[in-house]
C-alpha cells in the first residue's frame, strides 16, 4: 500500500467535504441576501431586567387612513406586488396560510382581510417581525425599508370594519413577559404595535405574568372568527389607540404587576394618510435600483461560486460534472447580460 494514494475511503471523505462546503457557501449567500431567514423559527421572547417605558410610542407607524381609505385601497395592491417580493418571508408565510383562512361572514370584508388576520394569530415570527417593525418604523413608512404596507393597511381596516358592527367599547386583558415602568399613573401611553388582547384574565395562550394589562379600549375589534386560535373573546388592538394609565397594581394574584388602562378615545395619528401616488411612484423608483443593485452582487457571487465548485471539480478529476457546473455558469452570465441591457 502506497501512503501518498489516495483510495476510494479517501475520495469519498473529500466528496463528503466539498459538499459540505458548498452547502455552507449557499447558506451564507442566502442569509447575506436575507438575514431574516434567521427568524423563521418562533422563539420565546427572554424576560428583559431593565424596565421598558410606557409612553407614547412616538416612533410607531400609526396611520389609520382616516378620510382616505379608497385612495389608500387603490394604490395598496401596488405596494403588495413589490413587497411580495422584496419580503420572501412574508411571501412565502402567505402562501402557506391562504388555504386556511377562515371563510368570510362580513361582506365587507376582502379574502386578504381574512388571510392577514389569520397569519398574524398563527405565525408567531411573522407577528413579531411585524409588530417590531410597525413599533419603530414611523421613518420608514411609506419607503422600501418598511416591508409591511400591505399587511399593514389590510389588517388594520379589518379592525376598523369589524369595529363598525360591534360594541364600541370594552374590557381585554393582556399578559407579558417584559418589565415596564411602574411611574405611570395618570399618564398617556400607546403600545405602539397592535395588541392581541383576550375578552377574560384567561388568555387564550400564556404570554407572559411578568406585566399585565386591563384594558378598556374603544378602537380594538373582535376578531374570534377570523382567527387561528379557537377561543372567544379575542380582540385585537391597533397602534394609535391612546390609553391613559389609571392604576398600577403589584402583587396581584393574576399577574406581578397589573396596569389598567382606559381609553382617552382620542387616537394619536402622525401618520395618517401617507400613503398616496406621490409615495408610490418614489417607493417604486428607489425599490427597482436597490434590487437591480442586490440582484447583480448576488448573481456575480453564485457565478464565482459555480467558478470555484468548477476548479475544485477539475483538480478532483471529476470531469462529468464540470459540464454540467459550466453550463450552468453559461446560462446566469447570459441572463446577466440580457438583464443588464434590458435595465
Amino acid at each position: 500500500m502506497t501512503f501518498g494514494s489516495c483510495g476510494p475511503v479517501c475520495k469519498l471523505r473529500s466528496q463528503k467535504h466539498l459538499a459540505t462546503l458548498c452547502l455552507f457557501l449557499a447558506v451564507a449567500l442566502l442569509l447575506i441576501y436575507d438575514p431574516f431567514l434567521l427568524i423563521w423559527w418562533p422563539q420565546n421572547p427572554a424576560e428583559k431586567s431593565v424596565a421598558l417605558p410606557l409612553d407614547m410610542a412616538t416612533d410607531s407607524i400609526d396611520d389609520m387612513y382616516e378620510g382616505c381609505r379608497s385612495q389608500t385601497a387603490s394604490v395598496i395592491d401596488l405596494f403588495g406586488v413589490f413587497e411580495w417580493h422584496y419580503n420572501r418571508n412574508f411571501s412565502i408565510a402567505w402562501a402557506l396560510v391562504e388555504s386556511s383562512a377562515k371563510n368570510l361572514v362580513h361582506t365587507q370584508l376582502k379574502e386578504d382581510h381574512a388571510i392577514v388576520l389569520y397569519m398574524y394569530t398563527k405565525l408567531k415570527y411573522i407577528q413579531h417581525v411585524f409588530n417590531q417593525a410597525v413599533k419603530t418604523g414611523k421613518h420608514k413608512y411609506s419607503t422600501y425599508t418598511f416591508r409591511f404596507h400591505y399587511f399593514y393597511f389590510f389588517l388594520t381596516d379589518a379592525i376598523q370594519v369589524l369595529r363598525e358592527n360591534q360594541t364600541l367599547c370594552r374590557t381585554t386583558y393582556h399578559r407579558t413577559w417584559e418589565l415596564f415602568d411602574h411611574n405611570v399613573i395618570n399618564t398617556n401611553m400607546r403600545f405602539g404595535a397592535f395588541t392581541w388582547a383576550a375578552s377574560s384574565k384567561q388568555s387564550f395562550d400564556f404570554n407572559g405574568n411578568v406585566s399585565c394589562f386591563e384594558i378598556y379600549s374603544c378602537f380594538g375589534a373582535d376578531i374570534t372568527h377570523y382567527s387561528a386560535t379557537k377561543q372567544k373573546g379575542q380582540v385585537l388592538i391597533p397602534p394609535y389607540e391612546v390609553f391613559k394609565v389609571t392604576d398600577v397594581l403589584t402583587n396581584d394574584p393574576w399577574c406581578s404587576v397589573v396596569y389598567k388602562l382606559q381609553s382617552t378615545k382620542a387616537p394619536k395619528r402622525d401618520l395618517n394618510c401617507k400613503l398616496n401616488q406621490k409615495q408610490l411612484k418614489r417607493y417604486v423608483e428607489v425599490y427597482l435600483r436597490y434590487l437591480y443593485t442586490w440582484s447583480a452582487w448576488m448573481m456575480l457571487a453564485y457565478i464565482l461560486l459555480l467558478i470555484i465548485i468548477s476548479v475544485v471539480l477539475v483538480q478532483r478529476r471529476q470531469k462529468r460534472f464540470v459540464a454540467v457546473v459550466l453550463g450552468a455558469l453559461l446560462v446566469m452570465i447570459v441572463i446577466l447580460v440580457i438583464w443588464r441591457v434590458a435595465i
